[in-house]
């Protein structure tokens, strides 16, 4: 009998230790998969916050690469640029180095609109200017020179803005990781916005090109009617000049348009 007892004991424990082994693994089970779940939701929340971060920038850039200063009028848009910062972390960083380096663009080239005015430069030689301000021409010579001058330091920072070393450059120094410094110079120089620069850079050249010379062709003949001024007079709202020799150079001066400008 009391060989029955111990077996029937002796069963009992090891069926115990089976049930807790079967707990054992299922608690196992349970971690594992946890970990799983886990990982798969950190994994999705990697994949999605990274894929929305670099989704942001884009568009920012895209919004920046198709910016326009003036309206269809030609008038100045105040704030052209929204320098509001869309993204976080390094992909901020990225955003921010962006819309500083085009801020700097817009203020410099509306700063350059403004001094530069194109319709005051069209009155120079009108009848109403040279009554007005002839014959020494004080304001329109001084006019001529803030021109001259707002054009020379545009030229200074058009070279900069559009050296594409030094758009590169401008993250260097950014506290983020390589990876997102290759980003923004991928995002900032690809093989189109390269070609884009070049060719905006040969646009701008060319239309300094013609504002310096409209500028040296009408300070030219400013110059000559203040010099020469005994040798003139306004009657009928036409110049009539009082020497032949005077109105020979003055017809030939003005005849003598730049290339650029023809």
């Amino acid at each position: 009998m009391e060989d029955n007892k111990e077996v029937v004991k002796e069963e009992v424990k090891q069926e115990n230790k089976s049930n807790e082994k079967k707990k054992s693994k299922k608690k196992i089970i349970i971690t594992i998969v946890l970990i799983v779940v886990i990982l798969f939701l950190l994994i999705g929340g990697f994949i999605f916050y990274h894929g929305n971060q670099l989704g942001t920038l884009i568009a920012e850039v895209n919004k920046i690469a198709e910016i326009q200063m003036t309206d269809e009028n030609g008038n100045l848009i105040e704030n052209p640029l929204d320098t509001e910062i869309k993204t976080k972390g390094s992909y901020a960083v990225i955003e921010k180095t962006f819309k500083d380096y085009m801020s700097e663009v817009v203020t410099s080239t509306q700063n350059f609109i403004k001094a530069f005015n194109g319709d005051k430069m069209a009155n120079f030689l009108t009848i109403e200017n040279i009554k007005e301000d002839g014959p020494d021409f004080t304001n329109t010579k001084q006019e001529i020179s803030v021109m001259k001058q707002a054009l020379n330091d545009f030229n200074a920072t058009v070279d900069e803005y559009f050296d594409e070393e030094k758009l590169l450059a401008k993250i260097d120094d950014k506290d983020i990781s390589d990876y997102y410094k290759e980003l923004y110079k991928k995002l900032a120089v690809d093989e189109e916005s390269s070609k884009q620069l070049k060719e905006n850079m040969e646009k701008i050249e060319d239309s300094e090109k013609i504002l310096e010379d409209s500028l040296g062709y009408l300070e030219k003949i400013i110059n000559y009617l203040s010099d020469n001024k005994d040798y003139w007079q306004i009657i009928n709202d036409q110049i009539i000049f009082t020497s032949q020799d005077k109105l020979n150079e003055y017809t030939e001066m003005a005849l003598d348009v730049p290339d650029s400008l023809q």
